[in-house]
């Protein structure tokens, strides 16, 4: 008994403390889960086109997209082989964000540009760092860390004793009216006990993402990256790997990364039949740029689909959209939970006082 009432203190206190990180955490989780598929809906009118028989090179649609965006950091680029769709491309400046531009890849005029991913990538970084930096992306660790010990301390004080009985529906099959606190307390403890393995998940991921390596800008956001590159060499057209990429079978899409490209002797590229905001479905490739050949950097390629597949586990994308709508689900719980353990706590205090 004493065990059990030192569990039921810990997992007061911590919920306490934490509650209004993890509501936060949790409620932004849900938020970025459908990014890609709300990017997409939002652009829609700038990311078709009409096919024509052949198509510019990416070499000069770089070009067309440093010439008019000369103030901005050209990130990557994303070039599809359904010919109705037009070549994005993700730019980024330190006074307006990130930014989607997407170019007809027929007549290399920029159809539109869009917003929608800096909203996008705003409520990323809360969820990673509530916005505040190396300092934010600890607090978010630890209260994950605590949101982990949370469920295992509330799964040993509510386990059902008996697999018969029913949490869920018990307030609203009695007969009797049910106070607002015991209606409370039964839907905290249901859906806790309902959902604890995929919030586990969730919290799980998250604290494996913080410790695994990171890669491209996000690992060098605050060092200039310095590479020997031989300039008497002449690279490749790139044009000449991403179209020999594209003619790989079960490939509708090729990502090259273009941050910091002229720096290294080499190009990273995605391939695959999906690529999202921060997920992938395909193999990731590193290309000397001079010679066209793959480059064997087990290194490279091991810690982004390390994190490709973290990613996918977090956000539920590996079971396409019913793990994503899991996830969603289950991040707005979450954020119940955090704020109905508040709610009960408030109004236990108040009734003492009474």
């Amino acid at each position: 008994m004493k065990l059990k009432k030192t569990i039921r203190k810990v997992h007061l206190w911590m919920g306490l403390f934490s509650s209004v990180i993890v509501f936060a955490i949790c409620l932004s989780g849900s938020l970025f889960v459908f990014s890609d598929e709300i990017m997409e809906f939002a652009n829609r009118d700038i990311s078709k086109v009409v096919p024509h028989e052949n198509q510019l090179d990416i070499d000069v649609m770089v070009d067309i997209v440093e010439n008019t965006f000369p103030s901005h950091i050209l990130l990557h680029s994303i070039s599809y082989k359904q010919r109705d769709k037009a070549t994005l491309f993700v730019i980024a400046s330190k006074s307006t964000g990130l930014c989607s531009v997407y170019v007809n890849p027929y007549s290399g005029n920029i159809i539109g540009k869009s917003r929608v991913i800096l909203l996008f990538s705003l409520i990323g970084h809360f969820h990673k760092q509530l916005l505040l930096g190396k300092m934010g992306s600890w607090i978010v660790l630890i209260a994950s860390i605590v949101f982990v010990i949370e469920l295992i301390t509330g799964f040993i004080i509510w386990k059902p004793k008996s697999k018969r009985r029913k949490y869920l529906v018990k307030s609203k099959i009695e007969k009797r009216k049910v106070p607002f606190l015991r209606r409370m307390i039964d839907w905290h403890r249901a859906l806790g006990l309902y959902f604890i393995l995929i919030l586990f998940v969730l919290a799980a991921t998250g604290v494996v993402l913080f410790f695994l390596p990171k890669y491209g800008i996000e690992a060098h956001k605050h060092e200039q990256e310095t590479v020997s590159v031989d300039k008497a060499k002449k690279a490749l057209p790139k044009a000449t790997i991403l179209n020999a990429l594209m003619e790989e079978a079960g490939v509708s899409a090729v990502k090259m990364e273009l941050w910091n490209a002229d720096k290294s002797p080499y190009l990273q590229f995605i391939v695959g039949s999906k690529i999202g905001l921060v997920t992938f479905n395909g193999s990731v490739y590193l290309m000397n740029k001079y010679s066209g050949e793959k480059v064997c950097d087990l290194e490279l390629t091991r810690v982004i689909k390390n994190r490709n597949l973290f990613r996918k586990l977090h956000i539920g994308d590996w079971l396409g959209y019913r793990g994503k709508i899991i996830s969603f689900l289950s991040g707005l719980i979450g954020a119940f939970l955090t704020l109905s353990g508040l709610i009960i706590w408030w109004k236990k205090r108040f009734k003492s006082r009474r």
